[in-house]
């Protein structure tokens, strides 16, 4: 699928590198049959004009990273919200067309186990979504999350671990930070 075809690409670009090649870990992202590596999760999220848009300040949806290996985001053309994401401490618009022509348009986010398993290398996106000042057309996003099997082993940080297992404690030390905030 799309999901296992811009993951290729990724590792490809990553063997090409410079800075050596992958880890184990990172090459079962290669491997052919994606459709037994990963779990995948396809949500559609919905954006209307409501009184959260009145001032345009606070976010529709929060600040944060992806935990899993790639988000696949396939927008509409509605125009009460804009994806943003960080860029040295400030926040950019993604900028999407108005209007879709026939050919979609997709945004991929790295999620925060590929930036684990690529070193850094591939930095986790942070992003946000707001209020689109003026917009009157809701906006849509088909959203494919893609992970992996849950008991698929991976090493990180040089250590063995399952997936399920890192993203338990991924979600565990997120939560601990909110708290702190």
């Amino acid at each position: 699928g799309i999901a296992h075809a811009i993951v290729s690409c990724i590792c490809d670009g990553l063997n090409d590198s410079s800075q050596g090649g992958l880890s184990t870990s990172f090459e079962i992202l290669k491997m052919e049959s994606d459709s037994q590596l990963h779990t995948s999760i396809l949500t559609i999220l919905g954006y209307r004009k409501g009184a959260r848009h009145q001032g345009c300040k606070k976010p529709l949806v929060a600040a944060h990273t992806d935990v899993g290996v790639v988000t696949v985001l396939l927008f509409d053309a509605g125009d009460v919200a804009t994806l943003q994401r960080e860029e040295n401490d400030d926040w950019i618009d993604v900028k999407l067309p108005l209007s879709i022509p026939r050919d979609p348009v997709f945004v991929v986010n790295i999620g925060d186990c590929l930036s684990e398993l690529s070193e850094g290398r591939l930095p986790s996106t942070m992003h946000r979504v707001m209020p689109r000042r003026g917009g009157t057309v809701p906006r849509n996003c088909l959203a494919l999350f893609v992970g992996f099997r849950p008991d698929e082993s991976l090493v990180i940080g040089g250590e063995k671990i399952t997936y399920e297992e890192w993203r338990r404690q991924k979600i565990a030390k997120a939560q601990q930070q909110q708290q702190l905030n």
